[in-house]
């Protein structure tokens, strides 16, 4: 560790004073963090944008910073040209970790509609020839290397897309709808999507699929209608499909029959009626 004994100066710049320089757009808001990679600094930060995690780099740690560019938002806002978010999005901390040579981004998603409910993720990250690092997607699959396989349980709120009724395209935390929106929570030691109703949709990217031909859903809450199991956020994929009927605060296991897939797939749980629903895991079956 060294300290260097030097006057206050900017590193870079925040949103007023942004205009004009490679960092119009995205400047520095908080959450800064440096690490050093093959002889070049690096400057993680969250922009005033709030959503996304940005860097910029320098040969030096105390000056001369360029902007790099996004590497991560918690609402995929930026990712493919993406305008509008396609999951609840809000504040938004992390940094670079290099491990045994591969490069990850941790950061974290908003849970339990408020400002301080977070969920800790990661995305791996690929270093470009000229040393930059292009914006990831947000997945699901943390540090797994590659995609989650489609057989066992896996907890439901470990989705990464999710849009309902109360979704928005802003962060505002004083807007009633974040608490009101379907969102992940914890209770009694269980970790489950609540709030779920007609219209929601949530998802999961991305699974190894060699198989399985059966879901089962783990499910309570008061609710009538159909849910689909599709491979597209816009429901267009079905590969599964049942009616359902709960009226229950117990927990309640539903079957969902699935059509052949295979290879790397996105999973989206689609729900069309009437009620409110929970659910706290999914499970994949090869009968």
């Amino acid at each position: 560790m060294l300290t260097m004994k030097t006057d206050f100066r900017p590193l870079i710049p925040g949103e007023k004073v942004s205009a004009g320089t490679s960092f119009a757009g995205h400047g520095f808001f908080e959450a800064s963090s440096i690490r050093k990679f093959n002889g070049k600094y690096y400057f993680v930060y969250s922009s005033h944008k709030s959503h996304d995690l940005c860097y910029a780099t320098s040969d030096s740690p105390d000056r001369d910073f360029t902007y790099g560019g996004v590497l991560i938002s918690n609402g995929d806002i930026g990712y493919g040209g993406r305008t509008r978010p396609i999951n609840t999005h809000g504040n938004n901390h992390g940094g670079i970790v290099q491990v045994n040579g591969t490069y990850y981004i941790f950061y974290h998603r908003p849970t339990n509609g408020t400002e301080d409910s977070r969920q800790g993720s990661a995305e791996k990250l690929t270093m470009r020839a000229d040393g930059g690092f292009d914006q990831v997607e947000m997945t699901s699959c943390g540090l797994n290397n590659g995609p989650l396989i489609a057989s066992g349980s896996y907890p439901a709120a470990i989705y990464c897309n999710m849009h309902c009724a109360k979704s928005r395209d802003t962060i505002d935390y004083f807007d009633p709808a974040m608490k009101e929106q379907t969102m992940i929570a914890q209770h009694a030691n269980e970790v489950f999507v609540k709030q779920i109703q007609g219209g929601t949709v949530f998802g999961y990217k991305y699974f190894a699929f060699a198989g399985a031909d059966m879901l089962v859903v783990e499910l309570r809450g008061g609710f009538e209608g159909t849910i689909l199991v599709t491979t597209d956020m816009m429901g267009k994929k079905v590969i599964g499909e049942a009616d359902v009927l709960i009226q229950s605060e117990d927990w309640h296991c539903e079957l969902i029959p699935l059509r052949a897939v295979r290879g790397r797939r996105a999973l989206y749980f689609t729900f069309k009626g009437t009620g409110t629903l929970d659910m706290k895991s999914f499970a994949f079956l090869a009968t």
